[in-house]
């Protein structure tokens, strides 16, 4: 089967540990996606916040003043992508996309996780220069463009965040409002009628927490065509601290299905940034295990080939 995923942290593990994308205790490298008749990943470059008590797990990278990581990881991804590219083609549009699948390559596609990463106009350019299509307006704090759910869930975009926003979807960069406020939400919503995405976000109401989507805000993306990534990451699955299962991920698949979400349901699986998974999922390699789930509930093989490819391709095809 093909597999096309909207989110993971592996190069950015990688930058931190000091470890090979080709081969790793991670939860991607070569091997690991080997399985698959086409593989496809955004691999998101990481802002590295800093919480406001300052305390992050994300040392090596706050070594670095805000204004040179974007540098770092850009360099690392240069790095690893050339080392592999036996096995892997980096990809800044959807032709490249299309050769890479003709040569049999995994496609690799750069997000940021994020915008804090891009301080100024050279930074953004810098950035589009490289590669990167995809950037998640914010992460979990405020910064100088927007706020995350996490911090204040009704704050809106700064006047820079509006700029910013103007200038990715001029440039035909994909905007990602995971970990966005609603605030900064329904901003966006008023400033452009581009599809955008949620690269790794689930329902909030099969899950009640501020970093996944409601309703309204899913309903609003399946209008515009735009593409949301189900993330595996147990806390956004389920809240009450029970361990979970493959059908606490189709609980949220089978909610967002009901509400048109069909033609704009893909996987953000969260590999490599997050640390609970479902049951039986330890690495990209064991995803068959949730399409085998979804058949097995009378899915039809259509709409599970879908959800793990048909629709991010599309999508990738209409945006770059």
């Amino acid at each position: 089967m093909n597999y096309f995923d909207l989110h993971c942290d592996t190069l950015f593990e990688c930058y931190e540990t000091g470890k090979a994308l080709r081969q790793n205790d991670l939860m991607i490298d070569r091997e690991k996606i080997s399985g698959y008749r086409h593989f496809a990943q955004f691999f998101a470059l990481f802002c590295g916040a800093e919480p406001p008590d300052g305390i992050s797990r994300k040392q090596v990278l706050l070594c670095l003043p805000p204004e040179k990581r974007l540098g770092a990881l850009l360099a690392e991804a240069k790095k690893q992508f050339g080392e592999n590219a036996d096995w892997l083609m980096q990809c800044f549009d959807s032709d490249d996309f299309d050769r890479a699948a003709a040569k049999g390559k995994a496609a690799a596609f750069l997000s940021i996780e994020g915008a804090e990463l891009l301080c100024t106009d050279e930074h953004i350019q810098t950035a589009y220069d490289a590669g990167v299509r995809m950037v998640t307006l914010s992460w979990n704090y405020q910064s100088q463009y927007a706020c995350g759910s996490a911090v204040d869930n009704d704050a809106g975009l700064s006047p820079r965040g509006k700029a910013l926003v103007q200038t990715l979807v001029q440039m035909g960069v994909i905007v990602d409002v995971s970990h966005l406020s609603e605030g900064g939400f329904w901003d966006l919503c008023a400033l452009t009628d581009a599809p955008f995405a949620a690269s790794h976000s689930n329902s909030r109401a099969q899950c009640r927490h501020l970093r996944n989507l409601t309703d309204l805000q899913f309903s609003e993306i399946v209008r515009r065509g735009g593409l949301c990534g189900i993330n595996l990451y147990g806390a956004f699955l389920r809240d009450d601290g029970a361990p979970c299962t493959l059908d606490d991920a189709l609980r949220h698949i089978e909610h967002f299905m009901a509400r048109g979400g069909e033609p704009c349901l893909a996987l953000g699986c969260d590999f490599d940034g997050c640390d609970v998974l479902p049951q039986g999922i330890d690495t990209a390699r064991d995803m068959e295990a949730l399409a085998e789930t979804l058949l097995q509930h009378n899915y039809l093989e259509s709409t599970v080939n879908a959800l793990f490819y048909d629709n991010a391709n599309r999508f990738i095809h209409r945006m770059l």
